[in-house]
């Protein structure tokens, strides 16, 4: 027969010699996770009003039990369990849970306790973050459980069904042994101050047996048989999910910071000239830099307007074999040189319509020079209409519809 795990004091808890495993080896002292554990409950306005250990013989497994005064279900109190080893048999693990007031039994969700830390690397830091994150949530896990004790009440089994049940938990989970499934056998349809005649077949009444008996089970797997047993019973009736509110958190605004944000460059602009580079100190006040940007400003528009000059000029000489006559048509373009006008402002109507006519006169001799030069069967008749269209374009009106856009 196994030698039963019996309760310890604190004295003897706290007073385990701590293991020397090598350098790679992170101690999570039980002292450590006790007095972190009783501080994080302690400041998240709970108090600890009843606590219990239990560790083997030599001390290196233990897992600790704290009874809260948080009561808002009066039929459960809440409660914080941990498990902790120095011999690397188990990992440290910590939950909230609810302690049953009527038989003192414990219930665990089937989600807590899944969070292990092997002691190794940062695990005391990790060990500090999962206490807190636990205790955080403790509201989240109290409430779910007592929404599960609810349901259980209301589910209700005969002898045979309970007995099917407990033969899952011993032969297929395991999370019994034979003594423990003898115990949930001997309590089964039993009359018993916890529960009266109507009750004692519900799951809820079932659920508690089965608690009873994993108050034996060792400490290394006594967290974990707790949560299976809740895992069991939840695949069984599906237990509704308690939705608890979160505190919503404020989505920052990405901002790009190559981004040009107009409000500032104006601030930066009334910066400037609130800050005079030069003071003669009669009242005159130069500005250096914001004059020599729009003298530089000038300087580029003059050259780029020479640029797109330069530009035309070669495209035609690609075509044309006299200069002059490059530089006459050039300058005669009535297209080019309205768009030169709109830039320079030197160029009115009347002297547009003069380069006009001119430009059509030139071109009308061209077209005869070159007809003389050709073979007499080539020679188009005089009649022939030479006259080229340069009335000026809108660039607004629908005739432009067909030119192609480059916009991406």
């Amino acid at each position: 027969m196994p030698k039963k795990i019996k309760a310890c004091d604190l004295n003897h808890l706290i007073n385990v010699p701590l293991p020397t495993h090598g350098d790679t080896y992170t101690v999570i002292s039980h002292k450590f996770v006790i007095d972190y554990s009783k501080t994080a409950l302690e400041n998240a306005g709970f108090k600890v009003v009843d606590e219990l250990y239990r560790c083997t013989a030599d001390g290196n497994i233990a897992s600790g039990i704290y009874k809260l005064d948080y009561n808002e279900d009066p039929e459960l109190s809440m409660m914080f369990a941990w498990t902790n080893s120095y011999n690397k048999q188990v990992r440290f693990k910590c939950g909230i849970g609810t302690y049953v007031n009527k038989t003192g039994n414990f219930m665990v969700s089937k989600d807590m306790g899944l969070w292990t830390r092997k002691h190794t690397g940062n695990a005391d830091t990790e060990t500090e973050n999962t206490i807190d994150e636990q205790v955080k949530t403790a509201l989240m896990y109290y409430n779910q459980l007592a929404t599960d004790k609810e349901v259980m009440k209301q589910v209700t089994l005969d002898k045979r069904k309970m007995s099917q049940l407990l033969g899952v938990l011993f032969a297929d989970f395991a999370i019994l042994t034979t003594e423990q499934a003898s115990i949930v056998r001997d309590l089964l349809g039993k009359t018993n101050n916890s529960f009266d005649e109507d009750s004692k077949w519900s799951l809820w009444a079932f659920y508690n047996y089965v608690t009873t008996a994993l108050q034996q089970s060792h400490p290394k797997t006594w967290m974990e048989d707790q949560r299976v047993l809740h895992y069991f019973i939840d695949s069984i009736v599906q237990f509704t999910k308690v939705e608890t509110p979160q505190v919503e958190e404020k989505e920052e605004e990405f901002v790009d910071p190559n981004q040009v944000d107009l409000e500032d460059m104006i601030a930066e602009v009334e910066a400037k000239e609130d800050d005079p580079i030069y003071d003669d100190g009669a009242g005159n006040v130069d500005y250096p830099e914001i004059e020599a940007d729009a003298e530089m400003q000038e300087m580029k528009t003059e050259e780029i307007i020479k640029e797109k000059i330069a530009e035309d000029e070669a495209a035609v000489a690609e075509v044309c074999d006299e200069p002059e006559d490059i530089k006459i048509h050039v300058e005669s373009d009535e297209e080019y040189q309205k768009r030169v006008a709109e830039i320079e402002g030197e160029i009115t109507d009347a002297e547009a319509a003069e380069l006009i006519k001119g430009q059509e006169a030139v071109d009308q001799q061209m077209a005869a020079e070159h007809a003389a030069t050709q073979p007499e069967e080539e020679v188009f008749s005089e009649e022939a209409d030479f006259d080229l269209d340069l009335t000026p374009v809108d660039e607004d009106s629908d005739d432009n519809a067909d030119d192609v856009n480059f916009d991406f």
